[in-house]
């Protein structure tokens, strides 16, 4: 750190924070449990042993542990044979992790769609040839799911199913972490589309158009059409881009006018 002529900190500094040393000792114990190849149900070293390896207080070290569980990464076994058990990090925790950090940012369709109109192809090409049979017909399930809740008027139903077809995408992509940013991204759509606009045409000639291009999927899936598939997707992200930025054109022009 460089000092000014008095030997002090140099003016317009900020202090140095320095880091916790639960914090320390949490971040260690992620890259060991990485580095061993440790697997749900495995143990971590108990607390005598850990508090030695560490030199440190019981409490530091229980803050560790407690930051990791809050984490997912552990839980807290009771009892004689209790301590930090590994635990399966869900997918459901690491998303509201992003959330939380996206909570003050101000988020809208074209932002959204900046990524999706590429990653959701990429998605859809990396699962032909590897979806199930049962997963088609979740597919297909949910289209008429998606017909029957545009047919009784529920609009936010019929947009979450919609969303809910791609998130079954997910589940046969080898590439975890494209998966995931279509499942986060897919999730920020949910919350995005229960505030737009209420205009029936624009919803209904939406939720046309989505049920027709997912059935066209489904069929390029079933015959396993890879290049169809690129280009069905392809088209159908090109066209919910236009429909969702039309949709938030009206909601911003509806807020306008009853301001």
């Amino acid at each position: 750190m460089t000092n000014d002529k008095e030997g002090g900190p140099a003016p317009g500094r900020g202090r140095m924070q320095r880091t916790k040393l639960s914090d320390q000792i949490a971040e260690d114990l992620r890259r060991w449990i990485a580095r061993e190849g440790l697997k749900p149900g495995d143990r971590l070293p108990n607390e005598k042993t850990l508090m030695q390896h560490y030199g440190c207080a019981k409490g530091t070290l229980r803050e560790a542990l407690k930051a990791l569980e809050v984490q997912g990464l552990v839980k807290m076994q009771t009892g004689p044979n209790g301590g930090a058990e590994i635990q399966p990090v869900s997918i459901d925790a690491a998303m509201q992790q992003l959330r939380s950090y996206l909570h003050f940012q101000v988020l809208d369709f074209e932002q959204i769609y900046v990524l999706r109109r590429s990653l959701e192809v990429s998605l859809a090409e990396s699962v032909v040839g590897r979806l199930t049979e049962d997963q088609l017909q979740r597919l297909e399930t949910n289209i008429e799911q998606c017909v029957e809740a545009r047919d009784s008027g529920d609009r936010v139903a019929g947009r979450r199913l919609e969303i809910e077809f791609h998130d079954i995408l997910c589940e046969s992509c080898d590439n975890p972490l494209l998966a995931f940013i279509c499942r986060f991204l897919n999730g920020l759509l949910r919350d995005l589309v229960e505030f737009r606009s209420d205009r029936y045409d624009e919803h209904e000639a939406f939720g046309q158009h989505n049920v027709t291009s997912h059935r066209d999927l489904v069929a390029a899936f079933r015959a396993k059409n890879r290049r169809a598939v690129s280009r069905i997707m392809r088209e159908h992200m090109c066209c919910a881009e236009t429909f969702m930025q039309r949709l938030d054109a009206s909601f911003r022009s509806d807020r306008l006018s009853t301001a």
